[in-house]
């Protein structure tokens, strides 16, 4: 059922596994724990009159949390590639630049609408056609004034193949409030190592309803 100011459940995507996440994407949580862990350890030993063992455990687990934050700086996973190349997408979308937009999509990439949003926003084939909807729409008939991504998910599907999930905010003369809608973007890499957008899918844009 359609709802045109506040979206349905949207079907998430995977989750990433958790050592994968807490590992290299989101460190701040195993860090802290083994910060408060090595705090206690080291009140616990001394309170047994065993400060310099103390001192030893609380100085392992304090390497241990600097060798997880500095795992998670190096090391960029493919989600988070696919976050930063949606992301990038998405800006530039925004703020009408084709030139940018096309170095992030595949040369067969196309817009796939249907139900309610096709309706409004027809499927689009071809680059060039979605390029110059781009332009002729975003660059000039709806200027947004801002935007902002307001949730986000990545999942990879193969060695080639990826999606992300986007809730997206824009604001605009043509909007009396904040606009949010739903996209589901599909990924593949290319020879040269470079992640691109192979097909656009609305899930939900406001005063529309939703394709499901």
């Amino acid at each position: 059922m359609n709802d045109f100011l506040q979206a349905p459940p949207i079907d998430p995507l995977p989750p990433t596994p958790v050592f994968e996440r807490f590992l290299f994407e989101q460190p701040l949580l195993p860090v802290i724990a083994l910060v408060l862990l090595a705090i206690v350890a080291l009140v616990a030993f001394s309170g047994r009159g065993q400060r310099r063992r103390g001192l030893v455990v609380a100085g392992v687990l304090l390497v241990a949390a600097g060798a997880i934050y500095a795992t998670a700086s190096i090391v960029t996973t493919t989600r988070e590639v696919l976050l930063q190349q949606t992301e990038r997408l998405i800006a530039a979308t925004a703020t009408a630049d084709t030139q940018t937009l096309s170095t992030l999509l595949s040369g067969d990439a196309s817009l796939e609408t249907s139900g309610a949003i096709a309706r409004v926003l027809p499927s689009v084939e071809s680059v060039p056609e979605l390029l110059d909807g781009v332009d002729r729409y975003m660059g000039r008939q709806y200027t947004l004034s801002g935007w902002e991504i307001l949730d986000r998910q990545a999942t990879v599907d193969g060695p080639n193949v990826g999606r992300t999930l986007v809730r997206v905010g824009v604001d605009g003369d043509a909007f009396s409030r904040t606009h949010y809608s739903w996209w589901r973007l599909h990924w593949t890499v290319g020879p040269d190592g470079v992640w691109r957008c192979f097909e656009i899918e609305p899930r939900w844009i406001q005063f529309v309803g939703s394709a499901d």
